[in-house]
């Protein structure tokens, strides 16, 4: 049964005008008057002259861009103002207001004839920001219920509805509507793009179509572990339901579909039945994936489709490296290495591992010289290598004194690996060594000089350092908190050692200020990317910053 619920919607054709009518004399208040309340302007830019009379000085108000007012203040007397927009992509109007002293007078101006152009989600994604558009699709999901922020898809694209007004033209109501994932909703608004999303804005509602079928459980997508299995979605349908496995997914199976038919009552006549739908998921031993399951519902009256996003736990950090000094293997590729020499098999040469301690079983001691602890790729105790009877620097047993180790240190360390007993992957036991400890290749010094003959330098050892604008430091970390469209280049820098805000990055050593976005754009630099830099300890307001600080390279 397909249910219908119409909001009227309003279009208001206004003549073209030049100027004002110098013959009509606007509501006015006795100390503050002009000359029109209503101001029109051709939708290709034009302007119109508006005359202002105040007892006192006066300004405008909530006036939106694309308004141009000369003068916008002004004191006692007659005063004639200028009021001009330039051409625009579709009409628009907007409320200003002149306020002297206590009194307020609102003025109406409206540029162009707003016309609705019916349009697909494609065509509203390449088509103009500013337009109205008016766009009929399914909801695929839902944001925020107070605004009303929601996913339309059509078939031919997806757009983000940013606001829903409610019936009679009100904000945050959006409940009201009754909108559901699944529905089929038509809506009107004007096109704007945000941080590359398209979006319609503040939309009215001009149709709702009820969806036949709708996902019960789970809510939001469907976690599946990395080991795989089957799991099962519950759904309330009207009419023939057909679920839908993409064809280029492989690792999902539809297996079976159970009915139970909904009762029949003196409220509800025809109720919606409940299906069972079981699939089973393959275990993953790659990358984290997702895919969508649709699930289509078809009557007599009505047909409507509603879908679920199926994420699969995996391997967040697929194997890498080739165990050379240059290019360590990370932890899945030192394990997918040491499978496959087989059960037992000792490799012929010395590898290095790049990784995280995750745990420790045994730290560094006086008497046997050795450490034994696990390393993973995140600093997760999960698919992890054993680091097992391993020597400190330069193959040396550990002294009493030196630095220990602990969980979330990152560790380079070199040896010979083997499969334990075809169960564990670890370094064979008194056959390898510690190459780096958080960036150190030796007790108390750092592995390299860097750029400019600066010293390579953890995070934790920077914070530690002495403030100082003529020793410069390289630090190379994560970057965190970086806002959208900063041109300065102000973040927090993160390594295994610890956290440094970094205040300001120069393109190069003594270069301009504010060119940060040059960077972004040519290095694709954003939230998680890694980032070296050299600069100088500072501190303001009793926290630690990178001050004068230059980019050397960043990578994602």
């Amino acid at each position: 049964m397909k249910l219908k619920y119409i909001i009227p919607s309003f279009m208001a054709v206004v003549a073209m005008l030049v100027g004002c009518n110098e013959d009509y004399e606007a509501a006015h208040l006795d100390d503050l008057r002009v000359s029109s309340s209503f101001l029109a302007l051709s939708q290709d830019g034009s302007s119109t002259n508006l005359v202002v009379n105040a007892a006192a000085n006066w300004e405008f108000q909530n006036v939106p861009d694309w308004l141009t007012i000369t003068p916008s203040t002004g004191s006692a007397g007659e005063t004639k103002v200028v009021v001009s927009a330039g051409a625009a992509v579709s009409a628009r109007t907007a409320t200003i207001k002149l306020v002297s002293g206590g009194l307020v007078q609102e003025i109406n101006v409206a540029q162009g004839v707003k016309t609705v152009e019916v349009a697909t989600c494609k065509q509203v994604i390449d088509g103009a920001d500013g337009k109205t558009y008016r766009v009929k699709g399914t909801v695929t999901s839902i944001a925020n219920t107070t605004y009303g922020n929601w996913y339309l898809d059509d078939g031919t694209g997806q757009i983000y509805i940013y606001g829903t007004l409610d019936k009679n033209g009100g904000t945050k109501n959006f409940l009201s509507l009754g909108i559901e994932v699944g529905d089929v909703v038509t809506v009107e608004g004007p096109k704007t793009t945000y941080n590359g999303t398209v979006e319609l804005v503040d939309v009215s509602v001009v149709e709702i179509e009820k969806s036949i079928v709708k996902i019960v459980e789970p809510e939001g997508a469907a976690e599946i572990k990395k080991e795989g299995g089957d799991f099962t979605v519950k759904l309330a349908f009207k009419g023939n339901l057909m679920p839908t496995v993409p064809d280029d997914c492989s690792w999902i199976r539809y297996k079976t579909t159970t009915v139970t038919k909904g009762t029949v009552t003196a409220v509800t006549p025809n109720p919606a039945d409940t299906a069972y739908v079981k699939f089973t998921v393959d275990a993953n031993e790659g990358a984290v994936r997702t895919s969508v399951i649709t699930f289509a519902c078809s009557s007599e009256t009505a047909a409507s489709k509603v879908t679920l996003t199926v994420k699969q736990k995996g391997i967040d950090n697929p194997p890498s490296g080739t165990g050379t000094k240059a290019d360590p293997f990370n932890v899945p590729g030192i394990v997918q290495y040491v499978k496959s020499l087989g059960a037992d098999v000792e490799s012929p040469v010395d590898v290095y591992v790049k990784g995280k301690i995750s745990s420790v079983k045994y730290t560094y001691s006086a008497q046997y010289g050795t450490a034994t602890y696990n390393i993973s790729a995140d600093g997760k105790e999960e698919d992890v290598f054993t680091v097992y009877g391993s020597y400190f620097f330069d193959n040396k047993p550990w002294e009493e004194g030196q630095t220990q180790i602990k969980v979330g240190d990152e560790v380079v360390v070199c040896g010979k690996v083997i499969y334990y007993q075809g169960n564990v992957p670890e370094f064979s036991n008194k056959k390898n060594w510690l190459v780096s400890l958080n960036g150190k290749t030796s007790e108390g010094g750092s592995s390299t000089t860097g750029a400019d003959g600066s010293t390579i330098i953890s995070v934790a050892d920077f914070n530690a350092a002495s403030v100082s604008t003529d020793v410069w430091y390289q630090l190379t970390g994560t970057v965190k908190n970086l806002k959208d469209g900063d041109q300065y280049g102000n973040f927090d820098l993160e390594d295994a050692t610890g956290s440094v805000y970094v205040y300001g990055v120069l393109s190069e050593k003594g270069g301009a200020k504010k060119k940060f976005q040059e960077l972004v754009t040519t290095y694709g630099i954003k939230n998680g990317s890694t980032i070296t830099i050299v600069g100088t300890r500072g501190e303001y307001g009793g926290k630690i910053e990178v001050m004068n600080a230059y980019f050397i390279s960043a990578s994602n």
